[in-house]
């Protein structure tokens, strides 16, 4: 008697909202969904959205898998293929649990989804009447199966997901129709309070709310109790979105803007599909290598910056990249980038590179002793040593980049080239910043960027060829029509046998030289050059393997505060973050991809270590080094 009373007032409301209101609500507001852009790594991880709201359209119910639909009518709305858009039952049970003390909605998923398009979410009885009304109205223009397709579009999920879309990829990272039962049930439960179920910050109370909603499939006939006791025992498999790659994003963003002006269009008001080259795990090592470094320095050096970026030799796809230390603002200053500072010694391989291109080998002797270029002028220069020592003997080149022995490279530019040829041959490799054509170039005078450092060494990891580095791939609007795809700019740079040896030589800087704190991490054959500028203002590390090259860059801001203790050169502070970050990602980054393949026109010859030329039979020292055989040099003439 009591349930039939309230539900004959039930019904006593709803028909005199439906006599105050036909009239006003005869026209539907127009239906208007913002849906947002979305950013992919080159591997299908979700990057980023682009919009007001993290909402990606799904374009039927057949992309969204059966248990998230039967989960969510079974929970929400179980009379929803029968009702007109109000649901008598469910009023009367709203009604009878509030009585009771217990708070229960009455409102169909047609209902919700009125208020989630045209309404507030205040409590009046005018709201909730005009409520009905236009659910009703909705149910009139639409099919049941385009309502439960506009409700699971724009839903909210928790943890900033509207819609079925976004609420897969931010707790499973995965595609709607790709959701488990028990994945199903754990989303669809979190419709009756995104925050309070949330599985990040309430574990328990998601299992147990995922657990009610199985039960509820029990209750409807959509699986067996035998089933439910075998599913409620599980855990929930949360595989949550990665909130990364923040520097990336805004850097493909600028891509894709500067692409869709071109045509006419805009990335805030188009629902586009962009894919990128990032690499996620190469992403996810780089930022973890960080963070790892980043524990390790004393509270004075934290607030020092980082720049880093790995390019893809060959290409130019960008694979990594982080703009800042682990605590700097995700929309501040991309250091990877838009920065440039002094790269220090991680600049003399273009010296090298130049010598080597012009018919010197390894084994020509460099002396490393006191030099003086433009004496008694103001433009006087006096290089010395990071240890202010000098040897005062003559070293093959090879031990020069071994130990990166600054003497030795001051001689070779007054004695060996110029710093004009030095200069070409680092633009010709992809540095496109002003080179001042001083001596003091060689040792990196001249600002450059991690990416135009990570690019021009890629030349030497990909025998000899410079690809203009990108992010952005593709971009492909709504309906998946290609509006843009990105094309690779390649050329040769330098030759083939130039890029074999400098390798052969850089690859010595990590056995044994100034990276040595590499192997500590990372043991596979890989080639790089520290930098460290004067006073420890910067501190660089670049190295390459044939699958990826990357710069590391970490500084100050401002430059007049400097790098300290243990962590002040490269070889120190830089260089363990790629030897980290490669050992992360090397397994799972690249498999069966061999190191450089030896040109025909070179060859291993023993060479004099005095002379640098061909070893004689009387020459004691001597070693085997790789050269160019059109530059084979003459037997040794000291030792007869």
């Amino acid at each position: 008697m009591f349930i039939n009373r309230i539900l004959s007032n039930i019904k006593t409301i709803v028909l005199v909202s439906s006599f105050l209101t036909i009239n006003l609500f005869a026209q539907l507001p127009p239906i208007h969904i913002n849906y947002s852009s979305y950013i992919l790594s080159a591997d299908n991880k979700v990057l980023g959205y682009i919009g007001d709201k993290n909402r990606v359209e799904v374009k039927s119910t057949g992309y969204i898998s059966k248990y998230l639909i039967y989960s969510l009518i079974a929970t929400e709305d179980r009379d929803f293929y029968n009702h007109d858009g109000v649901s008598m039952k469910g009023l009367a049970r709203a009604a009878i649990q509030t009585i009771t003390g217990h708070t229960q909605g009455g409102s169909t998923l047609t209902m919700q989804l009125t208020r989630n398009l045209f309404l507030t979410k205040e409590k009046t009885i005018s709201r909730k009447l005009t409520e009905i009304e236009m659910a009703r109205e909705l149910e009139k223009r639409f099919s049941k199966d385009q309502l439960l397709l506009m409700y699971l579009n724009t839903v909210y999920f928790g943890r900033g997901a509207y819609g079925v879309w976004a609420a897969a990829q931010e707790f499973f990272q995965k595609m709607p129709g790709d959701l488990s039962i028990t994945e199903s049930a754990m989303i669809a439960g979190l419709v009756q309070s995104p925050t309070g179920y949330d599985p990040s910050k309430h574990p328990d109370k998601a299992l147990k709310r995922r657990n009610e909603v199985l039960h509820n499939l029990v209750e409807v006939g959509k699986i067996s109790e035998k089933e439910f006791d075998r599913l409620k025992g599980k855990p929930l498999g949360l595989k949550l979105r990665d909130h990364w790659a923040t520097a990336f994003i805004e850097y493909v963003k600028r891509e894709a803007n500067d692409v869709l002006r071109k045509q006419g269009k805009s990335i805030n008001t188009e629902h586009l599909r962009i894919l990128t080259t990032l690499n996620s795990d190469a992403q996810r090592a780089a930022e973890a290598a960080i963070k790892s470094q980043w524990k390790e320095l004393p509270k004075g050096m934290q607030s020092a910056q980082i720049g880093l970026i790995s390019v893809e030799p060959g290409t130019g796809k960008i694979l990594a990249m982080v703009g800042g230390n682990p605590s700097s603002n995700t929309a501040g200053l991309n250091r990877a980038v838009y920065i440039k500072r002094q790269p220090g010694s991680s600049f003399k391989p273009f010296l090298y590179g130049s010598l080597i291109e012009r018919g010197y080998s390894l084994a020509t002797p460099l002396l490393d002793s006191e030099i003086v270029f433009n004496k008694n002028s103001l433009f006087e220069w006096r290089p010395s040593n990071d240890n202010e020592v000098f040897s005062h003997t003559r070293m093959p080149m090879y031990e020069a980049i071994k130990h990166s022995v600054n003497a030795a490279a001051a001689y070779a530019v007054k004695n060996l080239t110029t710093p004009d040829s030095v200069c070409v041959f680092a633009k010709r490799c992809g540095i496109s910043s002003y080179l001042k054509p001083l001596p003091s170039i060689i040792l990196g005078t001249s600002d450059v960027s991690p990416m135009e450092m990570a690019s021009a060494y890629a030349v030497f990891a990909s025998s000899g060829y410079y690809s203009k580095p990108f992010g952005l791939l593709k971009i492909e609007d709504g309906d998946y029509r290609t509006l843009y795809y990105a094309n690779v700019v390649s050329n040769c740079a330098v030759d083939s046998a130039t890029c074999y040896i400098v390798d052969h030589a850089l690859k010595s800087v990590i056995d044994g030289g100034t990276a040595s704190s590499i192997k500590k991490y990372y043991s596979a054959p890989a080639a790089g050059k520290t930098g460290t500028t004067q006073n420890f203002t910067d501190a660089w590390f670049v190295g390459y393997t044939p699958f990826a090259s990357t710069a590391i860059w970490v500084g100050f801001d401002n430059p007049k505060n400097k790098l300290t203790g243990a962590y002040k050169y490269g070889g120190t502070i830089s260089a363990p973050i790629w030897g980290k970050m490669m050992g992360a990602a090397y397994k799972k980054w690249v498999k069966g991809k061999g190191g450089l393949v030896m040109p025909s026109n070179v060859k291993y010859v023993e060479l004099c270590s005095e002379s640098g030329k061909v070893a004689g039979p009387k020459c004691r020292q001597h070693v085997s080094y790789p050269i160019n055989e059109g530059y084979l040099t003459d037997v040794c003439d000291i030792h007869k």
